[in-house]
């Protein structure tokens, strides 16, 4: 409403020494008379202005960067305060997960070492019985052995009958 009033007041004073510098001729703003009146519109008007933007401005000015400045404050410390919250879950994470890199490292080698008992265990049991069939194949092929020296001499006997009957032809008698 200032504003309004104070352009009012600044076109009718303009509008008033300008009509009447038409009847003197030439430029007003040159002519020497009206120096004094022109210092002292100048003058009020800069002091208004002064004025007005000291005191209506500025104010306004410095309080919106005091706020802007506080907000940036307040969003800083909370950033801060949220990124050392997620250096301390960061922290715990990797601290459990280590825990648990080590119990499960302590848990498979506790797995692998039962399941090599058990593996032991089985192989054992499997050379037993390979010792157990080894043993009785080597007695089977040593039964094998003397039945085959035992019939030795009547193998003979047959191979050299049949052997003679070949060669002469005839039969042998055997007594």
């Amino acid at each position: 409403m200032g504003r309004f009033l104070l352009t009012i007041i600044l076109v009718l004073l303009n509008f008033n020494s300008a009509y009447s510098a038409e009847g003197k001729g030439g430029m007003p703003q040159l002519n020497p008379e009206s120096f004094s009146s022109q210092l002292f519109w100048l003058f009020c008007f800069f002091v208004l202005l002064y004025t007005v933007i000291n005191f209506l401005f500025i104010p306004k000015i410095k309080k919106i960067r005091e706020e802007r400045d506080q907000t940036i404050e307040s969003l800083i410390s909370d950033s801060k305060s949220i990124n050392e919250s997620i250096e301390n879950i960061i922290k715990k994470i990797n601290d459990d997960m280590n825990k648990e890199k080590e119990i499960s490292s302590i848990e498979i080698t506790k797995a692998m070492n039962e399941n090599k008992k058990v593996l032991e265990g089985k192989v054992l049991l499997l050379d037993e019985l390979l010792e157990k069939k080894r043993s009785t194949i080597l007695e089977d092929l040593e039964n094998s052995k003397k039945n085959i020296e035992k019939k030795i001499p009547e193998i003979v006997i047959s191979l050299s009958d049949q052997i003679f009957e070949k060669i002469i032809g005839e039969k042998k008698n055997r007594i």
